[in-house]
């Protein structure tokens, strides 16, 4: 009977995990296909695109994926490319999607979802819309004919939105919402985009009138839209108008997150220096929050980042064994050093006795001592038993793994020591040890500058 029990536990168990993947199947004609060999299947991270997996194209044109979705709303199937097509579909657990590609253009096909049959009547209502805007290579039209057409389309939104009746509230909100993103989206994108024929405003439609309104995002939800960061930024670049300062463009974004999507998307393509990072974070970091925005900070920080003597230091913000935020940046006008370490490290502990002696001989002076835990999250109480146990003194940091500070550094090893000058300059990132009586001497050194 116990076995009985368990297999029927079990199958049910697996039925359930089968309930939750989500399969998507097409077929890629091959007559001018734009996107050969392999096709991906993309989430929507930040307002674009992003690669979670990819397949072959099989000789008959056919491909598919079965995943277990990791949110519910927009996915887009295609090319990483956007000019070699990407459709957007929207997911989630247990439902199925078919899609044909022809050229950049896709369509539904087969039996779809309530909420994708909606997104399939308005693709197809804007599909010569997107074809003009978005994929205008190749492609002969000008304002002469986008304007009418832009115009006609935009005469049927009202009526197409009060069919969006799903019985999924969720989907029917953020598709309304839709509706206006991607008008938007390809009536400022054309404008972009090379023409043989160019308009001057005097020969723009009225719905171009009808673009700029108060608060237009009021959330974040146009993020989880395909184009989103790039409709949100060509907006926000619109209202201000041409010759707009970066602080009068931000003030057609509402929320934190998007003003620093702006800030990301605007200001770091090219980047190539870190000075021209560090004046970014310095004059917009306010925006730039959010944990994606400040997991991509930390890759772009590091790949940028040089060290050299008498260079200014990468800054990092760690909480301290209260939560209290500790940044290098703020302990400027005094002379700094650096013990990054971890409470399994052998040789660390074995520093401690000197790090506190060096402690007792510097008190008073101009000098901070930050001890900066590589400790991983889970053994965070450890470190905490650690510095009760030990008293340790200084400022203790806990830096939640290998994180910026690492990478900025190109750590590898521990325990390392740094220090740092009053004005935030590097002295040196490889410092001798408290064992080793050099590393007073270089303090005292720079205390005396």
């Amino acid at each position: 009977m116990k076995k009985i029990i368990l297999s029927a536990a079990m199958l049910a168990s697996s039925l359930f995990a089968s309930a939750q993947m989500s399969q998507i199947s097409g077929t890629v004609k091959p007559e001018k296909a734009t996107i050969k060999e392999t096709i991906a299947l993309m989430k929507i991270e930040d307002g674009a695109p992003k690669v979670i997996a990819t397949t072959e194209i099989a000789a008959d044109g056919s491909f598919g994926f079965l995943f277990k979705p990791a949110y519910e709303g927009f996915y887009a199937v295609g090319s990483p490319d956007m000019m070699k097509g990407q459709f957007p579909f929207y997911l989630k657990a247990g439902d199925k999607a078919e899609v044909t590609f022809d050229n950049v253009n896709a369509e539904f096909t087969g039996t779809n979802t309530p909420e994708n049959t909606v997104l399939s009547k308005w693709a197809n209502l804007t599909k010569s819309l997107k074809r003009k805007s978005v994929y205008f290579m190749g492609s002969f039209s000008n304002y002469e004919d986008f304007f009418p057409e832009l115009t006609a389309v935009a005469g049927q939104t009202d009526a197409f939105r009060k069919t969006i009746k799903t019985k999924n509230a969720k989907f029917n909100d953020l598709m309304r919402d839709l509706t206006v993103y991607d008008m938007d989206f390809y009536a400022l994108n054309f404008l972009r985009t090379p023409r043989s024929k160019h308009p001057k405003k005097s020969d723009y439609p009225a719905y171009y009138s009808t673009i700029v309104v108060k608060n237009k995002f009021p959330n974040d939800q146009i993020l989880g839209t395909l184009y989103g960061k790039r409709a949100m930024s060509m907006y926000a670049e619109f209202a201000a108008g041409s010759g707009a300062d970066m602080n009068q463009v931000l003030s057609f974004l509402t929320t934190t997150t998007q003003k620093g999507e702006y800030v990301f998307y605007s200001q770091t393509m090219g980047m190539k220096s870190y000075d021209k990072y560090k004046a970014m974070i310095d004059q917009y970091g306010q925006y730039l929050q959010s944990p994606s925005q400040k997991k991509r900070l930390e890759v772009l920080s590091a790949d940028l980042y040089t060290t050299k003597a008498g260079g200014i230091a990468s800054d990092f913000e760690y909480p301290d064994h209260t939560g209290k935020m500790v940044s290098l940046s703020g302990q400027k006008g005094k002379v700094v050093l650096v013990d990054v370490w971890a409470t399994w490290c052998g040789p660390c502990k074995k520093e401690i006795p000197s790090l506190k002696q060096l402690e007792k001989e510097m008190h008073g002076k101009d000098i901070v001592i930050m001890s900066v835990s590589v400790d991983e999250e889970k053994d965070k109480e450890k470190w905490l038993k650690m510095i009760k146990d030990e008293q340790l003194g200084g400022v203790q940091l806990f830096a939640s793994g290998w994180s910026k500070i690492t990478k900025d550094y190109k750590i590898t090893g521990i325990p390392r020591f740094m220090v740092f000058d009053k004005k935030g300059n590097v002295v040196t990132i490889d410092a001798p040890r408290p064992s080793d009586p050099k590393l007073k001497e270089l303090l005292e050194a720079e205390l005396k500058k």
